[in-house]
């Protein structure tokens, strides 16, 4: 009977612990990436079908150097009133990413703290943590908004966890 209980008792521990650490916000640290220092890349254009309509913006971001994930550039330019595009470039082979997530993404009509930026990332990490509306669902009624934690696996994103933020009444 002993022997059940603590049984129960330890099963119970190990799934509740289990339970609250992938309630935790997920940090940089745990995706860290090691950052490689390459400047003037050059873009391959033909790697995807919207690079060559961007080519200015791309360019521009690949002399900037690596600032993403260990050895990728991540650039946004505006699309609009709360509309931005977010490109991704590897600095090793110059091929472009249009990840799905960042097309078109909006920060307004939700709750969040007035300090909140749209994107945040790090270069020595593949955590991208992006706040508001992910990419073209702004304009859904009943899109879901908030912070998305999302983890670049070298040619697109997996999202790590969503904390739901409360959708204001504008849109």
């Amino acid at each position: 009977m002993k022997i059940n209980i603590v049984l129960i008792i330890a099963l119970f521990l190990a799934f509740s612990s289990i339970g609250f650490a992938q309630s935790k916000t997920p940090t940089f640290k745990q995706y860290a990436a090691k950052v490689e220092t390459m400047k003037n890349v050059k873009v391959n254009l033909k790697s995807h079908k919207n690079a060559n309509m961007f080519r200015t913006n791309l360019r521009n971001a690949a002399q900037e150097g690596v600032n993403f994930a260990g050895h990728y550039i991540l650039t946004t330019w505006g699309c609009g009133t709360n509309c931005s595009v977010t490109a991704i470039i590897d600095a090793r082979s110059g091929r472009v990413f249009f990840p799905d997530q960042l097309e078109g993404i909006g920060i307004g009509y939700c709750e969040l703290p007035d300090d909140a930026e749209p994107i945040v990332s790090q270069a020595d990490s593949r955590l991208l943590v992006l706040s508001g509306f992910k990419g073209g669902d702004l304009n859904l009624k009943n899109a879901p908004c908030g912070v998305y934690y999302l983890e670049w696996t070298g040619t697109k994103f997996k999202q790590v966890k969503f904390e739901k933020k409360k959708r204001t009444e504008n849109s």
